[in-house]
């Protein structure tokens, strides 16, 4: 009887291969046990349709399944759809060997230049990103930035020592300037020994981010600046560039030396090079002289504090609003295109939801588990988004972010996109999320859905007063809402529920890069006002 029962379980397997679509791929990553979609996931690779495949990748990667890596290694080899290739990779490079970094970018060399740095960003999900780095990407050209080291070094803090002595030893001043950025970014320190040793180096970019890292990161309280960076700093050095002099300069007067005004500060800070160094932060123009504070007011249209007015008086009484604590990271994240939808449509969930979700991540990222606090959300639609939470890769905005984020709000509209599909792979870095400002321009609302006024608020709210919900979000290259987050809250929830229903539900005309749709942060208020 054994051998009947055999081929009738191998029938019904090959039977559910068959029929395998990307939503039935996607809802495999809720099974408990790995090994027993190992054979459905393994076939899914060889797909004839790419987001299968893609799928069939994602999930082997989140759920940390190295039984497929031989079906992985024949997928990326053979791939022709670029969606695909870029979940294979992602999958190849952070479940396999240092070797199949190679194997990975040998097979991609068709694909678009963004391929590579998907490559990278995949090696930093790895707990030997740094040896990879070192070794294989800095060879082939990869310049890493700030993102990288983040995740490279996602609660492991310690390792940025050894690192950046390894950087300074190789004279790696892109790495070495990534690696001050992330520290920085996530408000830690790095060890003077090593800081020290960098102010002396003879490569003037590894000298200067140095510098203006100890600008930037002491400006508040020049006195936690330590003896050994100070002693440093008085050392002599080879002829500084005026980028680097002008931090120096700043330094020693945050350490007490006197303001004098020099003809090289003065056309320094007209130029473009300035801008990045200097940013917008006041507390430096404390150490400028008059002239150097008139000359880069002049250059940058800087006002000052006392002038900063609002537009029209206020006549209203404003309900205090309170401060939300941000989460750890945001998910769920972006998705191979279509998938999300695929899972939507397949659970038969509205599209409309509303929730407050909790998850737990390993360092690499992979959502480990999901908690969800329904407020107006159906069971296919908690079916629904629970699977593509668990398909999602976590990143931390810091390197101290903790591995379990709360406070993570899921909210949708009816019969709006899912809003989760990642770019095209195109020509340039991997999608990151930009800041307003400089050569970025804001995104301008093209659909505005005004939020519900429950009347539970308008009875608590007092006659001539009104109440400001501060969201952030990040409106994308399509100009829709992403990532949604309560920045300022009103002390009436329904409010605070209605101004994320409806601005999940707003269309925007993206934000701009020299003309190009980008990603972009960005903060919206909705302000709930009784009247007289």
């Amino acid at each position: 009887m054994a051998k009947p029962i055999f081929c009738l379980l191998a029938l019904l397997a090959a039977t559910a291969m068959a029929a395998d679509t990307p939503a039935s791929v996607a809802q495999l990553v809720n099974e408990a046990n790995a090994d027993s979609i190992a054979a459905r996931v393994g076939a899914a690779l060889a797909a004839n349709d790419s987001v299968t495949r893609a799928a069939a990748a994602r999930v082997a990667l989140v759920r940390g399944m190295t039984s497929v890596l031989p079906q992985l290694r024949t997928a990326i080899t053979t791939e022709s759809d670029a969606g695909a290739a870029r979940e294979e990779v992602r999958a190849l490079v952070v479940l396999g060997e240092a070797a199949d970094v190679d194997l990975a970018r040998n097979a991609t060399r068709k694909l678009p230049p963004a391929i590579d740095e998907v490559i990278a960003t995949a090696v930093s999900r790895r707990p030997d990103a740094f040896d990879i780095y070192a070794a294989d990407l800095r060879e082939h050209g990869y310049v890493p930035d700030a993102a990288f080291f983040t995740q490279a070094l996602w609660r492991r803090p310690a390792a940025a020592v050894a690192d950046g002595s390894r950087l300074l030893g190789m004279r790696d001043a892109a790495g070495w300037r990534a690696l001050l950025t992330s520290i920085r970014q996530s408000h830690l320190v790095m060890p003077p020994g090593v800081l020290g040793a960098s102010l002396n180096m003879p490569v003037e970019e590894m000298r200067t981010a140095s510098v203006w890292y100890l600008v930037r990161l002491y400006v508040p309280d020049p006195t936690l600046i330590h003896e050994s960076v100070r002693a440093a700093l008085n050392a002599p050095v080879e002829e500084a560039s005026t980028r680097e002099a002008f931090g120096r300069e700043l330094l020693r007067r945050m350490l007490g030396a006197e303001r004098k005004d020099d003809p090289r500060w003065l056309e320094w800070l007209q130029t473009a090079e300035a801008d990045p160094l200097l940013g917008n932060d006041e507390a430096l123009f404390l150490y400028f002289t008059d002239k150097e504070f008139q000359v880069r007011k002049n250059h940058c249209g800087i006002a000052s504090n006392d002038c900063r007015l609002p537009t029209i008086r206020p006549t209203k009484r404003t309900i205090p609003s309170t401060a939300v604590a941000a989460p750890a990271y945001f998910l769920p994240s972006v998705l191979p295109p279509g998938l999300a939808g695929a899972v939507i449509a397949d659970s038969h969930c509205s599209g409309e939801w509303l929730a407050l979700a909790g998850a737990t991540s390993d360092i690499a990222g992979r959502v480990q588990r999901v908690d969800m606090k329904r407020i107006e959300m159906d069971n296919a639609c908690e079916k629904a988004v629970t699977t593509l939470m668990r398909l999602s890769l976590a990143t931390p905005p810091s390197i101290d972010a903790p591995l379990t984020s709360a406070n993570i709000i899921l909210v949708h509209g009816r019969k709006q996109a899912p809003c989760l599909d990642e770019d095209p792979l195109g020509t340039v870095r991997e999608s990151e999320v930009h800041q307003v400002g400089g050569d970025i321009t804001a995104p301008i609302v093209k659909h505005r859905v005004e939020p519900l006024f429950p009347e539970s608020a308008r009875h608590a709210m007092a006659s001539g007063t009104n109440v400001l919900v501060i969201v952030s979000c990040v409106i994308t290259r399509e100009g829709c809402v992403r990532s949604v987050n309560l920045l300022s809250q009103s002390p009436f929830p329904a409010l605070n529920g209605a101004a994320l229903q409806a601005i999940s539900q707003w269309t925007f005309e993206p934000g701009r890069l020299h003309g190009e749709p980008v990603d972009v942060e960005f903060n919206l208020t909705v302000n709930f006002r009784i009247g007289q």
